[in-house]
């Protein structure tokens, strides 16, 4: 092996474990995040997860919801608040469950995506996907916008419901 080979090497094994020590610092971000909206008792653990209180948090209706919705309202766009009011409106009994996470580091920056379902004492309210942007700022992944897709689950049952989703173990 020359010297090349060795340091192309060593630069591939080194940009490897980089990847995974990121990725399983977002996994308990995420971890973080499920079992936040849970225990529904710590505010300032959950505000932790952010980069700042002005992140993008908004949803889009979709399918069979943005019909509805538009019945409605026919001007209505998408819905847009903050995570600080989304955790103090958490009712009792609310779970967020994962599901097909798919993760892209690059360097300093990070995305997460995953088909979510949002349960009230394990009743469904509605599901989606969701996308995260993220930042590793002093070593430490920071959640820098949220925004979903939001279904109705009484005028569409969700396609994606399993045992398996994410639990960090």
């Amino acid at each position: 092996m020359n010297y090349k080979q060795l340091f192309l090497a060593v630069l591939f094994t080194s940009v490897f474990v980089q990847a995974q020590d990121s990725k399983e610092k977002l996994e308990h971000v995420i971890e973080d995040f499920r079992v936040s909206i849970i225990k529904h008792n710590d505010l300032e653990k959950f505000s932790n997860l952010f980069l700042h209180d002005s992140i993008t948090w908004s949803a889009i209706f979709t399918n069979l919801s943005k019909k509805m919705v538009l019945r409605r309202r026919p001007d209505f766009i998408l819905s847009s608040s903050d995570y600080k009011t989304f955790y103090k409106n958490l009712a009792d009994g609310s779970e967020e469950k994962f599901y097909n996470i798919d993760m892209d580091v690059r360097d300093e920056f990070a995305t997460v995506s995953f088909d979510y379902t949002l349960a009230v004492n394990e009743e469904i309210k509605n599901w989606g996907t969701e996308y995260w942007s993220l930042m590793l700022v002093n070593d430490s992944w920071k959640i820098t916008s949220v925004t979903w897709t939001m279904n109705i689950q009484q005028l569409e049952e969700c396609p994606f419901v399993s045992d398996d989703f994410f639990v960090l173990k």
